[in-house]
């Protein structure tokens, strides 16, 4: 009886401690942020549409603001303007992206959900975010305007289930507001200085 009270004891002291532990760090190993984007700007909606030069500036922007952000994978779609638009920061973290049909998006949020290793960036589509998103049960957001390339969709996808997404804004590429002009006064007849 009493070497059966020290197995009780063993157990309950280290045994189920041991195994509280490790459901813990299971848990956390699934823990990840999805960071989700529309293409930058391009050429045209052409599946091979290349990016303009604002577009380039945007990737490229992507990829300094991404390159810290604990990035695993990368998801982008079929037409070439998504995949242009991960490129720098793919090429920055040795990532190649995983390509998903854009007519797939059950695919797309069926990694998201169940993928381990890391945060994720998703570079997709206008009309295809907001469809995963709500997918994902992370909630509804705004449609995306047809010139809208800067929001940002934050979700914490924790054990398959996706916490409520955050709204964000980045990479301000719009062209730079013309520099103010400074004129020169210009001396009229009588010694008066007029301004232009």
């Amino acid at each position: 009886m009493e070497a059966i009270l020290k197995r009780m004891r063993l157990l309950t002291r280290v045994v189920f401690p041991a195994l509280l532990l490790s459901q813990l760090a299971l848990a956390q190993q699934g823990t990840r942020i999805v960071y989700l984007v529309r293409h930058a700007e391009a050429e045209s909606s052409a599946p091979d549409a290349a990016l303009t030069p604002a577009g380039q500036k945007r990737a490229e922007c992507l990829a300094r603001t991404f390159k810290d952000a604990g990035i695993k994978q990368i998801f982008v779609s079929d037409a070439k303007r998504t995949q242009e638009t991960a490129a720098p920061l793919a090429k920055e973290l040795k990532i190649k992206p995983t390509i998903v049909p854009a007519k797939d998006p059950n695919t797309l949020i069926r990694d998201l959900l169940y993928s381990g290793g890391g945060n994720i960036l998703v570079v997709s589509h206008s009309d295809r975010l907001p469809f995963v998103i709500a997918r994902m049960n992370a909630g509804t957001v705004e449609p995306i305007g047809a010139d809208e390339y800067d929001r940002l969709f934050v979700t914490t996808v924790i054990q398959s289930g996706a916490t409520h997404v955050s709204t964000l804004r980045y990479c301000d590429c719009a062209s730079a507001p013309a520099p103010a002009t400074h004129h020169a006064p210009v001396r009229h007849k009588k010694g008066t200085v007029k301004k232009k």
